[in-house]
């Protein structure tokens, strides 16, 4: 009898022991398993870019480089035009034979250099022809740029193309009048036309007033389109 009861004690003992074994290997098996690093790669969005990356890079779109292609035009127009004119008020020269009696001649010429107008006319030109050489260079390396021009200088170019419009112009002016006195004379100053005996000498000056007066019309559009510029950076920007 009582070796029954120490051999189901010692059974019973056996049985909790081994539960309790596999219970514990049972929880190991179930741990935590070893941290894995999570990497998660940035997905390529649709959204278009910030306003203030458009701004800080000058990427305004179709529009912007549209912008800079007439610009780059206009200052190519402008550098052919000067150099047309300075060339063709340069070569003005004609000689004709004037009687200043009834039986003698005397060769006349008629220069550009006769006038102090036409002189300021060739130096005012030719400066607005080196100045379109320059910036068209400069217009055509902006369109190549990636950010384009900055507004800063847009700036700059607005304020040196109102200058150069102002000399353009006023050599423009300068001109015309002196050749318009060629043309039609002075009665009260009695001053006597002369293109109708310099006939080709005249026909240079138009032609070269008609050079001049399209360079400041290119000058003028160029300083709409920049301060059209300017106006679309401060509207666009955040702090308007």
């Amino acid at each position: 009898m009582w070796h029954s009861n120490t051999l189901a004690r010692n059974t019973s003992f056996t049985l909790q022991f081994s539960l309790r074994s596999l219970a514990m290997a049972l929880k190991d098996t179930t741990a935590t398993p070893h941290a894995t690093v999570n990497v998660e790669l940035p997905l390529k969005s649709s959204a278009p870019p910030p306003l203030e990356y458009k701004l800080a890079t000058g990427a305004a779109g179709v529009k912007g480089h549209d912008h800079g292609v007439f610009e780059a035009t206009l200052r190519v127009l402008l550098c052919v035009t000067s150099l047309a004119g300075v060339i063709v008020m340069v070569t003005s020269k004609q000689t004709k034979m004037i009687p200043i009696s009834p039986t003698m001649a005397v060769p006349i010429d008629a220069k550009f250099n006769h006038s102090e107008s036409y002189i300021y006319y060739v130096a005012a030109v030719s400066v607005a022809c080196l100045y379109g050489i320059i910036t068209g260079a400069s217009s055509v390396l902006a369109l190549k740029k990636t950010g384009g021009s900055s507004g800063k200088l847009h700036f700059q170019t607005v304020i040196l193309d109102s200058l150069m419009l102002g000399i353009v112009a006023s050599a423009t002016g300068a001109t015309t009048g002196v050749a318009y006195i060629g043309l039609r004379g002075n009665s009260h100053s009695r001053w006597h036309e002369i293109c109708n005996a310099y006939g080709s000498y005249c026909h240079h000056l138009g032609i070269s007033i008609v050079l001049s007066l399209m360079s400041s019309i290119e000058l003028l559009l160029l300083v709409w389109l920049a301060f059209y510029i300017l106006f679309k950076k401060i509207r666009g920007s955040p702090k308007y």
